[in-house]
């Protein structure tokens, strides 16, 4: 199956998680707002269902990331983090920060400011029994700068990575 755009859709009163009241309504995906849907104005992510289980998926990630030039500088297990800090539970969910020492430089060399927009963030995650990976589309990010040399950046690191994605 290959990848596709996500987006929010309406407006949900709270969230999606299980102990945390009804979800967005019909149509949506719980907190995550990813949905697979047509290409629209709101997208803002890449997402794509794999075959392998969550903890293979999370590995194949970061090899794949390696191979790109890319370190994961953070992993934010979300689910374990609502357990503890809320008592929530949901199905595995984790934020992998990933970035590459080369497009950084770039970027910071082009406008200091843009750091703040590091590293990229690729989750995966289960839901319905099905693992997911999903790609903050860095050209979405990138484009409130109305900067042309970042968004140049920002495409060439998009393209690599939803490539890795694929490749998961």
């Amino acid at each position: 199956m290959h990848g596709e755009m996500a987006g929010m859709e309406g407006k949900g009163k709270k969230g999606g998680c299980k102990g945390h009241g009804k979800g967005m309504g019909k149509g949506h995906h719980g907190m995550h707002g990813m949905k697979e849907m047509e290409e629209s104005p709101k997208e803002y992510a890449y997402v794509r269902e794999v075959k392998t289980g969550f903890d293979e998926t999370v590995a194949k990630v970061k090899e794949e990331l390696k191979k790109e030039g890319f370190g994961v500088l953070s992993e934010v297990r979300v689910d374990t983090l609502f357990k503890e800090k809320l008592g929530l539970e949901m199905e595995p969910y984790v934020i992998l920060g990933a970035c590459n020492p080369k497009f950084s430089s770039q970027l910071i060399g082009i406008d200091i400011n843009s750091g703040s927009f590091l590293p990229c963030n690729i989750v995966v995650y289960v839901k319905e029994g099905k693992t997911y990976v999903g790609l903050l589309l860095p050209t979405k990010a990138m484009s409130i700068t109305g900067n042309d040399k970042l968004l140049k950046v920002a495409g060439e690191v998009e393209g690599i990575l939803k490539d890795v994605i694929e490749r998961t």
